[in-house]
């Protein structure tokens, strides 16, 4: 062991075999070996101990009672305090570490939130609900006349902001410290680029405490502790933090014992949704779910619609940043670029869920799954919008297309097997594939779905409303970014919204047993092919979307799940493909479409 060894991985330069922890791990890696797990238990042997969670084998007599002299930073006794807990994560970005992101660490190990970001925060709020009290409560520069001449002084604020602390030491459970960043816009958008996940080090639902307290000097200014906390409360609400765009850095609490989100009062768009599918998995093999999702499939579908509008890579990815941000290279401009557009997604009902199977001479695995029963997705403007109202109807789009064809987070392109597709499961040696969402309000039902025309007899007439959609949407995003109207389009991205680069077909299905291209994609002709996509190596993304999308129809003007004559609900079953250029394999399944066996008709495109 050579010297360097004995020094901690915080201290180490960020550099490869001295302290770079981005390495995630060879394939079969123990989870201690991994230079970011190192780093973190290293980083928590130098905290007070986490608190052991109750064995429940062991009655509770028998239990040592929990450690209570570890002790956490307080406040003193003249600061007025506030308790809020993270709704998901929370990003502070220390700058200790090049290319690594991790919290700020205070005395004793303990991460914390600095009293300079707070002020920061504390003041944004202060200028839109108390403008008057700025000066008095954050400080400034002001203008007195000193010998006959006007000059600039500097003028203290009255309060002192002091930060926030965790209460406990529950946050340092190494298994969820771990944060994945994994931008795959390349690779799902563009081209089969290989993409890794990166390590970023946050806090996960961690209840912290936050002071404030005034300066003895200047009494005669009053402070209004009332309205101190509303402000604080609106800062948070906005979020706090790095990456607020994506969901981090959001907080609830707890009033007359019910959970109450801080929602920010600039919200735009807000929909009610539930969803099924397949939890993401951190980089230790923790699983979660993460909200950042719905801000992936919003940018991720904005590149793909804007690809058909003009032929400038750098234009589509320039507008794209523009509503969510992002950074910025080439032209002599590089740096980050805070978006027009954040997300943020409130859990109401989350229930866990699993799929065991056992593959061809393998052992079991276990596949965990996730069961949203109601959840609020919200859109929210960082910046003072000119048009609200234009912003709406793109946002309102872009949240229908993202649910009329696929859904959100893993396997989104893919119908949900276990409602959809029950007997590829006979076997007991098959993973779980797909997601399911839907809206659940009945009230925004009108507003975000779209309808079957029910009195025509023509498959194409009867899902009339669903084309008007898809051939309305170039025209919303010109107007929007004031586009011109031409036929371009990036010719070397895979997708690309085009009517020459993609087409979108339907039928109605009777019930969720009568899917017809579920069993498609699973045939072997078609199968881990160049056109469907396929897990293993080389790894590709799908240029086949397939939904099933509840049948919706308006009656008495309610519009509601349409039912068949059993009972049950019927679904739209919708394919979108982005063919291949002389290829076979597309060919053979564009030809299965309009095959006149079976009963899809092509909604939009013309290639």
């Amino acid at each position: 062991m050579s010297d360097c060894d004995l020094v901690p991985l915080m201290y180490r330069a960020q550099i490869e075999n001295r302290g770079k922890i981005q390495y995630v791990g060879g394939r079969g890696q123990q989870e201690e070996d991994q230079p970011a797990s190192k780093w973190l238990n290293q980083w928590l042997k130098g905290c007070p101990p986490v608190p052991k969670a109750p064995d429940e084998n062991v009655p509770k007599w028998k239990q040592k009672p929990p450690q209570t002299r570890i002790r956490i930073p307080q406040f003193g006794a003249n600061v007025h305090t506030w308790e809020y807990t993270q709704s998901w994560r929370f990003v502070t970005n220390s700058g200790q570490g090049e290319g690594i992101i991790r919290p700020v660490i205070g005395a004793k190990g303990i991460p914390f939130y600095p009293g300079s970001s707070m002020k920061g925060a504390f003041l944004r709020a202060c200028q839109q609900i108390a403008p008057d009290k700025l000066l008095d409560y954050c400080g400034g520069e002001v203008e007195e006349i000193i010998a006959g001449k006007k000059q600039k002084k500097t003028k203290p604020g009255v309060l002192r902001f002091h930060g926030g602390y965790p209460v406990d030491m529950s946050w340092g459970n190494p298994k969820r410290l771990l944060d994945v960043v994994h931008n795959q816009e390349e690779r799902q958008v563009m081209r089969n680029e290989n993409s890794s996940a990166k390590v970023q080090i946050s806090l996960y639902q961690t209840k912290f405490k936050f002071g404030i307290s005034r300066i003895k000097n200047n009494t005669h200014i009053h402070v209004d502790w009332n309205l101190v906390g509303k402000i604080w409360e609106r800062a948070l609400s906005e979020g706090i933090g790095s990456r607020t765009s994506a969901g981090y850095g959001r907080f609830e609490k707890i009033q007359d014992k019910n959970k109450i989100f801080l929602s920010s009062p600039k919200v735009i768009v807000s929909v009610n949704l539930s969803g099924w599918g397949i939890v993401s998995t951190l980089l230790n093999g923790t699983t979660e779910f993460r909200p950042n999702m719905f801000k992936a499939a919003l940018r991720g579908h904005t590149l793909r619609l804007l690809a058909g509008l003009t032929n400038e890579e750098a234009t589509a990815k320039r507008l794209t940043q523009k509503l969510w941000g992002g950074f910025s290279q080439g032209d002599g401009d590089s740096g980050s670029i805070v978006g027009k557009f954040g997300v943020d997604f409130q859990i109401q009902e989350l229930l866990p869920d699993r799929h065991t199977y056992t593959p061809p001479a393998r052992r079991p695995q276990t596949m965990h799954l996730y069961n949203l029963k109601s959840g609020t997705l919200d859109i929210f403007s960082f910046k003072q919008s000119s048009n609200i109202e234009k912003d709406g109807e793109l946002l309102t789009m872009l949240i229908k297309f993202s649910l009329l064809l696929g859904g959100f987070g893993k396997s989104w392109r893919r119908v949900y097997h276990k409602l959809f597709y029950k007997s590829y499961f006979d076997n007991n040696d098959k993973p779980m594939i797909g997601c399911h969402w839907k809206f659940t309000n009945s009230s925004e039902v009108k507003k975000y779905c779209i309808t079957v025309n029910n009195q025509e007899s023509d498959m194409f007439r009867k899902l009339s409303n669903f084309t008007d959609f898809l051939s309305n949407i170039p025209d919303t995003l010109r107007s929007y970014f004031n586009l011109e109207s031409t036929n371009t389009y990036i010719n070397d991205w895979r997708d690309v919204w085009h009517p020459q680069r993609v087409q979108v077909w339907g039928r109605i299905a009777r019930d969720k047993n009568d899917s017809q291209a579920v069993k498609w994609l699973h045939r072997d002709n078609f199968k881990s092919s160049i056109l469907t996509g396929s897990i293993g190596k080389p790894s590709r993304v799908s240029r086949i979307w397939h939904r099933m999308y509840p049948c919706y129809i308006e009656r008495n003007g309610k519009v509601m799940h349409e039912k068949n004559e059993s009972g049950d609900y019927k679904y739209v079953e919708l394919i979108t493909i982005f063919p291949i250029p002389n290829s076979d394999v597309s060919q053979r399944f564009l030809n299965l479409l309009g095959s006149t066996n079976n009963d899809f008709t092509r909604l939009w495109g013309d290639n």
